[in-house]
């Protein structure tokens, strides 16, 4: 086998039980000319229903052919183990197979993957008994790569039968079943879950474990807020195991090839997972890789969220590298995506293409995978392709064949090469987002962290997630800055170790309604949570309607977003800005070697939403003064926001600068970064993609290295910094 460790993997997913036979040399020879080494298969494109579409009736045969043929042409599989797509007659067999819903209805056939309950004792036993068939199969396959656990594992992320939103699932007696075992592990006896469960309209005596039941409403619904929680949390956990289970039964039988996951965050119909059942965080922990599928043409996000490809990959970087697993994409946007037969959402473009390819690397990414090589037939969904139905090549393969070139010479040291530190992290919590889901304010959260994130990456910095557990684990050590974007939900065990975190020099920034409740979504009794009341130097916090009062800064009127805390301050906290009747609106306090940041109002969701911001004057009139400063400096006529977006990587005497214009005009850059912590002198600067040329540089007494030169429009391109042996 070829070691998964020296080798930059790069290809299409592609559906050979589908396609005809006699167009896989073709589509393979093309792939090998566009320097790809890797085939993403079985997805949910033809795997199990079509492998044994009778029970105990494999047919591999013509899988086997194309594995075959794929191997002449040095070309290895990823193969998926099929679990969303369980054949027709084992439905048949249990019609209580499919997921049920809050409403008592079962999932349609047909509609979409993971239809099937994955606690049902019968897909359980079908999907390890076809799971050993497989393994048996790519046993015998030299090139044999790996596996992917399902495909975008959790249930359905889009309404099934016309609704406004998703359903809530399972509630079959399979799932309500394990879910009363999780609530007995949690909480041990009864009277802890009624206390635990406890609520002003419905205080209900559980006598027996029997009486444990699915919550059915939302708290919005005036229904209960924990055992809301404990559900969906319950579910995360669930399908965490779920995937767990798949990678123990791929390792008894083959220890050798990795094993993954796919996924995504921010969906439309469920921005953190509450719905789906979805906790990126705990999936990576049970298997070797974990991936996202970017597809940013979708919708046509980049329209209005200019900062989405990156808040995405960002997202799975954190994601993988919490876990010490590499970082992989399984699905990247091919062509003109969405909108069925009156699409597309996007028309995607060569130029889209390279710069897809630029941010994944530079996020860090070690395998990129187009979804997919070639369109289906039946499906009048728009998904885009690097050829067209009768395998004829598009531009958009000829972008990602010159980048195969270029990976072909250079993939092995990017494999290898890692992004420095980030300074920034935002706090993400899966409670926090139930929580807030339950109460009918996703969209506010989502805003809230697209607005925190903005705020530093149009800033020049690069930023981090973190979880609560990691918190805990001390693993913020090497930030400088901390965000905690409408971290409404938070427990004192983690506001302690963020107060941790700031004596021993960082800034912690906050926001109105930070720590208002608890785990179990019971407010505090101090808010902020001790002793974050301490960290942001406040005395009494109330909740205020925010009305029409504006905010008075250094001379200039901004406005408030949302609501407001009315706050009252320790004599030592500076006040940095006032509401107009003269309350505090942003103030800075000193504690330990730190600082704590406080916005008495929703600055960070208002990023979004105002020109100038609060948040972003506020920071730019802070870090310097705490010496907080960008890595990479971009200067060039007419900049006003992160159009032109560098990524560095790091391995020995090289770095790389990754860099995209999403400018539809050409520009001269100048370039300057910080590089007295390199400790070694320059030895020679290149472009050395699409082109090579020699670059000039010049470095100040002070260290700084500066670097000018010219991008067309649209324009990626890859710099190398070679330094002294």
């Amino acid at each position: 086998m070829t070691s998964t460790s020296d080798v930059f993997w790069y290809g299409a997913s592609y559906s050979p039980l589908i396609f005809s036979e006699a167009d896989w040399l073709t589509d393979l020879q093309s792939m090998q000319r566009a320097s790809m080494n890797l085939i993403r298969l079985g997805d949910v494109h033809g795997s199990w229903d079509l492998i044994e579409p009778r029970e105990g009736h494999y047919e591999f045969d013509q899988l086997g052919r194309f594995y075959r043929l794929a191997a002449e042409l040095g070309i290895h599989i990823l193969i998926s183990t099929g679990a969303a797509s369980p054949p027709l007659w084992l439905a048949e067999r249990y019609p209580d197979l499919p997921i049920l819903s809050n409403r008592g209805e079962r999932y349609p056939l047909g509609a979409s993957y993971h239809w099937a309950c994955i606690h049902h004792p019968a897909y359980r036993a079908a999907a390890e008994k076809y799971l050993q068939a497989l393994l048996d199969f790519t046993a015998a396959q030299p090139n044999h790569f790996g596996w992917q656990i399902s495909n975008e594992i959790g249930f359905p992320f889009l309404p099934a039968r016309g609704e406004a939103d998703l359903s809530l699932y399972c509630y079959c007696p399979y799932c309500v079943e394990k879910f009363r075992g999780w609530v007995k592990a949690k909480y041990h006896t009864l009277d802890q879950v009624t206390k635990a469960w406890a609520w002003g309209t419905t205080c209900l005596v559980y006598n027996d474990w029997e009486q444990i039941f699915a919550p059915e409403a939302l708290p919005s619904g005036w229904a209960g807020v924990t055992r809301w929680m404990d559900w969906r949390l319950f579910w995360q956990q669930a399908f965490a195991e779920f995937a767990g289970w798949q990678h123990q039964i791929i390792r008894r039988r083959d220890p050798h090839h990795p094993t993954s996951v796919n996924t995504f965050n921010f969906k439309g119909y469920d921005r953190f997972g509450v719905f789906t059942g979805l906790d990126q965080w705990k999936i990576a922990a049970e298997v070797d890789h974990i991936g996202y599928d970017l597809y940013p043409g979708s919708g046509n996000k980049l329209a209005t969220r200019p900062e989405h490809i990156s808040i995405f990959l960002d997202h799975g970087r954190s994601v993988s590298q919490s876990a010490g697993r590499d970082f992989w994409l399984h699905e990247v946007e091919s062509g003109p995506i969405g909108g069925w037969v009156m699409g597309p959402d996007y028309n995607t473009r060569p130029a889209d293409v390279s710069n897809y390819l630029i941010e994944a690397v530079g996020h860090n990414a070690k395998l990129i995978l187009f979804m997919p090589w070639r369109e289906w037939d039946y499906q009048p969904l728009h998904w885009g392709a690097l050829v067209d139905l009768d395998g004829k090549p598009t531009g958009r393969l000829a972008a990602v064949a010159q980048f195969g070139a270029f990976l072909s010479k250079h993939g092995r040291e990017l494999k290898q090469a890692k992004p420095p530190k980030a300074q920034v992290a935002i706090l993400e919590s899966k409670a926090n987002a139930i929580f807030l889901r339950g109460v009918g304010e996703e969209e506010a959260l989502f805003e809230a962290q697209r607005g925190a994130y903005r705020s530093f990456w149009e800033a020049g910095f690069e930023v981090d997630f973190i979880t609560p557990d990691q918190i805990a684990q001390y693993r913020w050590q090497g930030y400088r800055v901390i965000v905690l974007p409408l971290m409404g939900l938070l427990d004192e065990f983690t506001a302690q170790h963020l107060a941790e975190f700031v004596r021993q020099g960082g800034l912690l920034v906050g926001f109105a309604r930070c720590a208002t409740v608890n785990e179990r979504g019971w407010f505090h009794h101090q808010v902020p949570a001790p002793p974050l009341r301490d960290v942001f130097g406040l005395v009494d916090v109330q909740p205020d309607r925010l009305d029409q009062h504006r905010i008075h800064l250094n001379g200039e009127w901004y406005s408030g977003y949302r609501n407001r805390d009315l706050l009252a301050l320790h004599s030592s906290t500076s006040v940095l800005a006032e509401f107009d009747d003269h309350f505090p609106a942003v103030t800075l306090a000193s504690f330990g070697q730190g600082y704590g940041l406080y916005f008495a109002t929703q600055a960070d969701a208002d990023y979004l939403k105002s020109a100038p911001s609060l948040l972003g004057t506020v920071l730019n009139q802070v870090l310097p003064q705490l010496n907080i400063v960008p890595p990479i400096r971009i200067e060039y006529e007419g900049k006003q926001s992160r159009r032109v977006d560098p990524h560095l990587l790091e391995l020995g005497n090289k770095k790389w600068l990754l860099i995209s214009n999403y400018l539809k005009k050409a520009v001269d850059l100048t370039i300057q970064t910080d590089m007295s912590g390199w400790g070694r002198d320059l030895r020679k600067i290149s472009k050395i993609f699409p082109a090579h040329q020699l670059l000039e540089w010049e470095v100040t007494a002070q260290q700084v290295l500066t670097l000018r030169f010219h991008l067309e429009a649209e324009e990626v391109t890859v710099i190398e910094i070679e330094l002294a042996a």
